[in-house]
């Protein structure tokens, strides 16, 4: 063998042990995290590292009862997947959805988490005949700075910009349908310059910080809630006096986001809520 030959051996050797292998691409199987619901698909996730602190996360589900890929899906608020991730401080909050479903019934989401650690990601669908199916994730992130944000110390007060969200919960409790009512001020002022969030007035989510269980709400104006016709997804019409049903399965601390659309922004505002048993 001539020295060419040696040398191109040699490097084939070497870029063999130092480029990457796209088998790492571990799948991983997802915890069915809707109680009191029937689980009926099963997801699985792919991770694929795109920057530091960005991960493109390609979803799909099976049917658990034919053992088949979906392909399937119904809109839920304007989207077949929504895609829901804390870190295991429940610190941060992201909200992403599939740009697109692949043919083979796969969703890509490009995500950016804020810092690395550990995520819990929630992957909300309706496939076609099962109804609404969440699966959680639990994906390491490394890269960046690893500070660590501070956790909402009120309870029943939360603030994104100049927007602040007032929570009242004394009627929540566990495994029946409670109702909670929110006030959105600007200024100190209620808020006059809301607009629906994906078609509707406000968004809430509660993650169990124990059992890690997920509860998906959706509010409305206080008078449709007693009957009015409020402004559930009536674009810019949306009330700073709102009313919202949630049904969170086990006792125990939640943290909550209130995600909605104010100043032509989405804002997000953090709470930490124990619920109560039902008495």
């Amino acid at each position: 063998m001539d020295t060419k030959q040696v040398l191109t051996v040699g490097l084939a050797v070497l870029g063999a042990a130092t480029m990457p292998s796209m088998a790492a691409q571990e799948s991983i199987k997802g915890t069915f995290a809707l109680p009191g619901e029937s689980e009926k698909a099963v997801g699985a996730l792919i991770v694929n590292e795109t920057g530091p602190l960005t991960r493109e996360l390609s979803i799909a589900f099976t049917d658990k009862a034919t053992g088949q890929p979906i392909v399937q899906f119904d809109e839920e608020l304007t989207q077949r997947l929504h895609v829901l991730a804390t870190d295991s401080h429940f610190t941060s909050f992201i909200h992403e959805h599939a740009a697109k479903l692949g043919a083979d019934g796969r969703f890509k989401v490009a995500m950016k988490f804020p810092r690395p650690g550990t995520y819990y990601v929630y992957a909300d669908a309706v496939p076609s005949g099962l109804g609404q199916q969440v699966v959680r994730f639990e994906v390491p992130v490394q890269g960046g700075s690893d500070a660590v944000a501070q956790a909402p110390s009120k309870p029943e007060q939360g603030s994104d910009g100049p927007y602040t969200v007032k929570l009242e919960t004394s009627a929540l409790r566990a495994g029946s349908e409670s109702m909670m009512s929110l006030t959105v001020l600007k200024d100190g002022k209620p808020a006059q310059d809301l607009d629906t969030y994906l078609g509707v007035a406000a968004h809430a989510v509660f993650v169990s910080t124990d059992e890690l269980d997920y509860v998906h709400a959706h509010a409305m104006a206080a008078q449709a809630a007693h009957g009015g016709h409020g402004d559930h997804g009536d674009p810019g019409a949306v009330s700073a006096q709102l009313m919202l049903h949630a049904k969170p399965a086990h006792a125990g601390p939640y943290a909550l986001w209130i995600q909605f659309k104010g100043g032509d922004k989405i804002r997000t505002v953090p709470f930490l809520v124990t619920v109560p048993a039902a008495s």
